[in-house]
């Protein structure tokens, strides 16, 4: 019988090898360009991923967070006695700038054994790397960013809901779990936050009880505050992708003495909200694309092999990245030997539906991710930010 999850997860994070030369890491083994296969590998094949991250820049917590999501689900699936194959991980590191994203894009489409990649680990995949990948055929599988990339959807398997779209589950909240009459939006322009795609989603709602009101640069958000509890809202909703701004919006509620339901979204919950806003964020509830592992029963036994193998609790996008490498695993799995290169399995990837620990994955004839079960509420709580579980089951 095939083993549980918790048995491959233990054996897997104690029994992988992880060699690092520079900025290249490797696991397992790894298939010469002959199409041989590394000693000890008996006669499986061994399939390389490559991960495309920001390791040492400004994005490294999420960067570090991928690797090691990734270097769970190869010590996952090299543990499994019937794999059909192995997997080796090369990881590029980008720093973070654009001209690193380029070179490590290049580095792993000119490197013909890597199968699939996961990352970019940035915000907004440049369009730069996302047509370089398009033009090797070689898949990337996006976790985290949340700005979307116009195009280049032949090859650029994103299966996380773009910041936008985490407007749905905000507005799941305040019509079916905390139901609100009236509703105030707060459309945050300051220093370009990316509010404008929350602010459209809910003016497309076309009902006269949801108002705008828009602080521009060089505005706090006082009068903003105050409005609010004049006009007597139900609901603000801060739309706007700073954590730092958000803090300084909760501050003005809480000192204008508005006692209302307040949401915000994606990038705007952060450390900088968290520390910023004090015990007035206290009760604001954020819809976010990532799970809280350690809160989410379907990754108990991940939570339990990264505590065992990094000593502390998987941090944002690692179960994401765990998926990813998953989802690439299933496709290599069900391609037929005719298909399996770099253009087959970035099709077979979005006509795949793969139950995930932090999700189930499946996509859209639009090849858009299903959105519905990747999207989950937080709620600030004396400094923390507590899930609460998919937004529909809330």
């Amino acid at each position: 019988p095939r083993p549980s999850r918790r048995r491959i997860l233990t054996a897997g994070a104690t029994g992988a090898v992880l060699l690092a030369t520079g900025g290249t890491a490797w696991i397992a083994g790894r298939r010469d360009r002959s199409g041989g296969t590394p000693p000890g590998s008996g006669s499986r094949p061994t399939y390389t991923l490559g991960l495309h991250a920001d390791l040492t820049g400004p994005g490294a917590a999420v960067g570090l967070a991928h690797r090691r999501g990734v270097l769970l689900a190869v010590a996952d699936h090299n543990a499994r006695t019937g794999a059909a194959f192995r997997l080796a991980l090369r990881a590029e590191d980008d720093g973070g700038t654009a001209a690193g994203a380029a070179r490590a894009a290049g580095r792993l489409a000119d490197d013909d054994t890597v199968l699939a990649v996961v990352g970019p680990t940035t915000d907004a995949v440049p369009k730069a790397v996302a047509a370089r990948y398009e033009a090797a055929r070689l898949a990337a599988v996006v976790v985290a960013a949340g700005a979307q990339t116009p195009g280049f959807d032949e090859t650029l398997c994103v299966i996380r809901p773009y910041d936008p779209d985490l407007a749905t589950a905000l507005i799941h909240y305040l019509a079916r779990t905390h139901p609100a009459r009236t509703v105030r939006v707060i459309d945050d322009r300051t220093g370009g936050t990316g509010s404008r795609g929350v602010t459209q989603e809910f003016q497309d709602l076309r009902r006269s009880s949801v108002t705008v009101h828009t602080v521009r640069d060089g505005e706090d958000f006082g009068p903003a505050a105050h409005a609010a509890r004049a006009d007597r809202v139900d609901a603000v909703v801060h739309a706007g992708g700073s954590p730092a701004r958000a803090a300084r919006c909760a501050v003005a509620l809480a000192e204008a003495g508005y006692t209302g339901t307040r949401v915000s979204s994606g990038p705007a919950l952060g450390p900088d909200f968290l520390t910023g806003a004090g015990a007035a964020g206290d009760g604001w509830v954020f819809a976010e694309a990532y799970t809280d592992p350690a809160a989410a029963p379907a990754a108990k036994a991940f939570t339990a092999a990264h505590r065992a193998r990094f000593g502390a609790p998987p941090d944002r996008w690692t179960a994401e990245a765990y998926d990813a490498a998953g989802l690439i695993a299933r496709a290599a799995e069900s391609t037929s030997a005719a298909d399996a290169e770099r253009g087959g399995i970035a099709r077979r990837l979005f006509l795949l539906s793969y139950d995930g620990i932090s999700r189930p994955i499946a996509f859209r004839t639009t090849r858009r991710v299903r959105s519905e079960t990747g999207m989950f509420l937080y709620r600030a709580e004396g400094g923390r930010a507590r899930w609460l579980g998919p937004y529909a089951d809330v």
